[in-house]
């Protein structure tokens, strides 16, 4: 087998069904896969995936992993990224089906380019699109303002980012995040400082198969919420990035907005999304200082 130059990383958590269609889909890719590994970390899932993963025939080295107890997708990223042979490391999640030309778009840069990260394209899988869906894209995702896609700042998306490997010698996911949100980004916003340059490559595309309806979202919102309180508390010089002044004004004002579904559908999903985003904060305890 030839030298492996890259390892695609995905944590996996109970989603075993949608884990394999993402395997299979990294054997098309259009790339030489001998030099390729996938690692697959299980964060201790209800049932253990370890059986269907094994009877898979890859044209790639694809490895398996079982955490002895569930501990958040960066405690097993970090698990991941110890394990990896590879030069590079590829972030995907176990929900996000690769285009054919996903490897090649990150490699491609990475031959060009030193001290890089290439930040992909993450777009709903067609089967999962609707009016809500498509409303969230732009919450969910920020590409919209990027402003200079060679050098893209808060953007550091796990669900399809790639990196070498030397960059995490010092540098890991922080374990202080349970919840879901910004743990990424925070890790990020480390290694920028450090020197990293984050380059978007938008032909370089996932489709994410991960449905939510209203509550679903709020949930997902408020969860944000409390990570920024976190994020803020490791680095305070961004607090008024994720913190209002004046929080419990604007928590009570989006309130009484998510309240008035006379403002039409989009702007009731809207504010409905920033009340919870504050509550969040709120049920995190965070005090202005």
């Amino acid at each position: 087998m030839e030298k492996i130059k890259l390892t695609i990383i995905i944590p996996t958590y109970n989603r075993a069904d949608i884990l394999i269609r993402t395997l299979k889909a990294i054997d098309e890719q259009d790339y030489n896969l001998n030099e390729v590994e996938v690692l697959v970390v299980d964060d201790h899932s209800d049932n253990n995936p370890e059986y269907l993963i094994s009877n898979l025939k890859t044209k790639y080295c694809l490895r398996f992993f079982r955490m002895e107890k569930n501990v958040g997708a960066g405690m097993v990223r970090n698990r991941a990224i110890d394990l990896a042979q590879g030069k590079y490391l590829l972030f995907i999640g176990d929900d996000t089906i690769p285009d054919k030309s996903l490897i090649k778009e990150h490699i491609k840069l990475h031959d060009r380019n030193q001290n890089i990260a290439v930040l992909g394209y993450v777009r709903w899988a067609e089967e999962i699109r609707d009016e809500f869906m498509d409303y969230i894209a732009k919450i969910q995702f920020h590409y919209q303002n990027i402003k200079d896609k060679n050098d893209v700042k808060f953007h550091f998306y796990t669900s399809n980012i790639s990196l070498e490997k030397k960059w995490f010698q010092t540098e890991k996911f922080n374990s202080k995040f349970k919840g879901y949100g910004l743990e990424d980004i925070e890790i990020g916003y480390r290694l920028e400082n450090k020197g990293l340059r984050v380059i978007y490559n938008p032909n370089a595309m996932v489709s994410h198969i991960h449905h939510y309806n209203f509550n679903q979202f709020c949930e997902r919102m408020e969860k944000v919420g409390e990570s920024a309180v976190i994020f803020v508390n490791l680095h305070p010089e961004l607090r008024r990035r994720y913190i209002p002044i004046f929080l419990n004004i604007f928590l009570i004002a989006s309130f009484l907005l998510s309240m008035n579904a006379l403002l039409g559908r989009k702007l009731y999903w809207r504010f409905n999304f920033i009340f919870n985003y504050f509550k969040g904060i709120k049920t995190e305890q965070y005090v202005e200082k």
